[in-house]
């Protein structure tokens, strides 16, 4: 009998990667059966048969996790994140005379090298994006590409209070008609509770402290697949290139020198749930308002019950020696001591 999807699932349980959960084999089970009726479609006329799968959930449920397993034991798939599907569509459209055809062209050329594409942390957030997008799924039907798709956000609450909302109606109809609708019903945040079981905190700076931070993070990435997002702040737009839908990876320097205001760190904990800050340096009179920045973003990404991964130059206790900021830094080293969870130096 071939090793197939639950066969996997079941070694990463017997070598102790994570712990079996009911509800994730029964998405896993269900995913299966979907894509085999399918494939047996294709072969036997099925009006019932399922275009793709959306997947929905919770923050750190196993989304991610379940499709990449699925992407592996596939063998037929490609695997794309939602924000570089739409960055390479607007590519093609920039670069041709015809929209429509641009876009036809490139689904097309997909569908002669895949069977299955793996859209991951689908997001509507604009307008441009929200009124293309049927025509897009239009032609992964047109050239018999079938879909699997995860999103923090049930399908109608895709794009919800956008502009023109009522002509992306349509869409949600196309995938509530067309796809197997599947929702993880599981209350814990996985995210949060390999966090609860690591050292988050890493100091000095150095090659094993680095190579410790970085397998963290890529515990809970792919870096193959990450994207660019641009978060906006009235007419600002700051832009990370190393995220997921709700994960960032970012230098100090980017985020605390350059001039960035309480607003835009408001904005950033909205938009990321778990940040991974490294190369914080020790913070003097030197660089007094970059540490100001830094005890602002604490501030919000604790107020927003955000998580943070820190590679530092120095122990918590010793990060600061900024003498005219020392009673807000104590707050802020009581939240770095709380976010890591560590205990104090």
């Amino acid at each position: 009998m071939a090793f197939d999807v639950i066969d996997q699932y079941s070694s990463f349980v017997e070598n102790n990667f994570i712990k079996s959960n009911k509800e994730q084999i029964r998405v896993l089970k269900n995913m299966s059966l979907v894509w085999q009726n399918y494939k047996k479609a294709g072969i036997f006329s099925n009006s019932n048969k399922k275009e793709g799968i959306y997947i929905f959930g919770k923050v750190g449920t196993g989304k991610t996790f379940l499709s990449n397993l699925f992407y592996q034991n596939s063998k037929v798939g490609k695997k794309i994140h939602f924000n570089n599907l739409m960055i390479q569509i607007h590519d093609v459209i920039k670069s041709s005379s015809n929209k429509e055809t641009a876009i036809e062209n490139y689904i097309k050329d997909i569908g002669n090298k895949f069977k299955i594409l793996f859209i991951d942390e689908m997001h509507i957030f604009n307008i441009v994006d929200a009124l293309i997008i049927k025509k897009i799924f239009f032609f992964f039907k047109k050239y018999k590409i079938f879909l699997l798709i995860t999103s923090n956000f049930q399908p109608d609450d895709l794009y919800k209070n956008g502009l023109q909302r009522n002509d992306f109606l349509p869409f949600i109809d196309l995938i509530k008609n067309n796809y197997s609708i599947i929702d993880i019903h599981i209350s814990t945040d996985y995210r949060r509770q390999t966090l609860n079981q690591s050292k988050t905190y890493f100091t000095p700076i150095n090659k094993e402290t680095s190579e410790e931070f970085y397998k963290l993070f890529n515990r809970f990435v792919d870096e193959t697949h990450l994207t660019s997002i641009i978060v906006k702040s009235k007419s600002r737009e700051i832009l990370f290139d190393k995220c997921s839908a709700n994960i960032l990876l970012t230098e100090f320097n980017k985020i605390c020198d350059n001039y960035l205001s309480h607003e835009d760190y408001i904005n950033i904990a909205n938009k990321f749930k778990l940040i991974f800050l490294k190369n914080v340096p020790e913070l003097n009179d030197q660089n007094k308002d970059s540490c100001r920045r830094f005890i602002s973003l604490i501030d919000m990404l604790y107020e927003n019950n955000c998580s943070i991964v820190i590679l530092a130059s120095k122990p918590i206790s010793t990060l600061s020696t900024v003498k005219s900021l020392n009673a807000e830094f104590k707050r802020t080293a009581s939240r770095l001591y709380e976010m890591t969870i560590v205990k104090p130096d």
